[in-house]
C-alpha cells in the first residue's frame, strides 16, 4: 500500500509590487509552497472565487482594493483563512490591522527568507 504523498501547501501573495511578488514568490517556493499571485485585492476576490489556498500575504495599501477590504471581504463570507499583512506604513495604527487577526504584520523592508520561515512556521502550527 503506498503512503499518499502530503500536497504541498498553497499561499496567495496580494501586492501592487511584482518585484515583491517575485522574491517572496522564490523564498516561498524553495520552502515547497505552490505560490499564486494577484496585484490587488480585486484580483485576489476573483481568484478566490474558483481556487482556496492555505494562507494569504496581502499589501495594505494597493490600487482598487486594499489588504484590509480584501480581508473583510473574506470574512464577511466566513472565509478566515490564515492570513499576513505586509506594509510599508510604520505609523498605520497596529489595533486597526490587528482586528482583523493577522498571523502577523510584516513591515518593509524585510527578509524574503526570514518572511517565507515565518510564514511555514505560523502554518505549521495551525495544520
Amino acid at each position: 500500500m503506498a503512503l499518499k504523498e502530503k500536497s504541498k501547501q498553497t499561499v496567495l501573495i496580494v501586492d501592487d509590487d511584482a518585484d515583491l511578488i517575485e522574491l517572496l514568490k522564490e523564498s516561498l517556493e524553495d520552502l515547497s509552497f505552490v505560490v499564486y499571485s494577484a496585484k490587488d485585492g480585486l484580483m485576489a476576490l476573483k481568484f478566490l472565487e474558483s481556487a482556496r489556498v492555505d494562507c494569504i500575504v496581502t499589501d495594505i495599501a494597493m490600487p482598487n482594493m486594499t489588504g484590509p477590504e480584501l480581508i473583510a471581504k473574506l470574512q464577511d463570507r466566513q472565509d478566515f483563512t490564515p492570513f499576513f499583512f505586509v506594509t510599508g506604513y510604520h505609523e498605520y495604527p497596529r489595533e486597526d490591522l490587528n482586528h482583523f487577526k493577522p498571523r502577523a504584520i510584516i513591515f518593509k523592508p524585510f527578509d524574503f527568507e526570514e518572511a517565507a520561515l515565518l510564514i511555514k512556521n505560523h502554518l505549521m502550527r495551525i495544520s
